[in-house]
């Protein structure tokens, strides 16, 4: 591969990325992705439609794919980019997260736990992992699961223990005493 070629791959990747960054400024929480999202989105799939094999198919590619089509809300579509490129960089923990995103919003809960749980297998010290985990956990109705999963986040960053307070996925457990406790900042 020529030096060329080299720059013009990671340029359409850079670019894909940035148009990514841009489109999901402007998402709001569980609201339709607005026009202007949409457009920037759409480019960044444009500019990964460029990129010649083998590039296409490696695990940033995948994972940008994937990650503009979780933001345009087709959550189905993304599986399959994500599941690559997780497949190929277990480590890394964006595409299990993607995963899970798009799983729980299809109401496949069951396998965005799982999805989770595979990408904490292959990354276990990663507390937003856990801390997802715990929300799943919670909308699934464990309370003991969450309460374990958001004490793990929580012993590893603190600064999660925080976010639990306008967390709704945790209003089914939030007057469970565990989850009092493990929550609240004692003075």
């Amino acid at each position: 591969m020529t030096a060329m070629t080299r720059h013009r791959r990671q340029t359409l990747l850079r670019h894909a990325s940035g148009y990514i960054e841009l489109g999901e400024l402007l998402l709001e929480a569980d609201k339709p992705t607005p026009a202007s999202a949409q457009k920037l989105l759409l480019r960044a799939l444009e500019e990964l439609n460029q990129l010649p094999e083998p590039t296409r198919s490696k695990a940033d590619a995948k994972l940008l794919e994937g990650e503009a089509l979780r933001a345009l809300g087709r959550w189905s579509d993304a599986l399959e980019p994500l599941e690559q490129s997780a497949a190929a960089e277990p480590k890394r923990i964006e595409p299990w997260l993607g995963l899970g995103w798009c799983l729980k919003r299809l109401g496949r809960m069951v396998e965005a736990i799982d999805a989770l749980e595979r990408g904490l297998a292959a990354s276990p010290q990663q507390p937003i992992l856990y801390y997802n985990l715990a929300c799943y956990w919670s909308l699934a109705g464990n309370t003991s699961k969450a309460i374990e999963y958001v004490t793990q986040a929580i012993s590893i960053d603190g600064r999660f223990r925080t976010l639990t307070d306008v967390e709704p996925d945790f209003d089914p457990i939030r007057s469970d005493p565990r989850f009092v406790a493990i929550t609240t900042v004692v003075t």
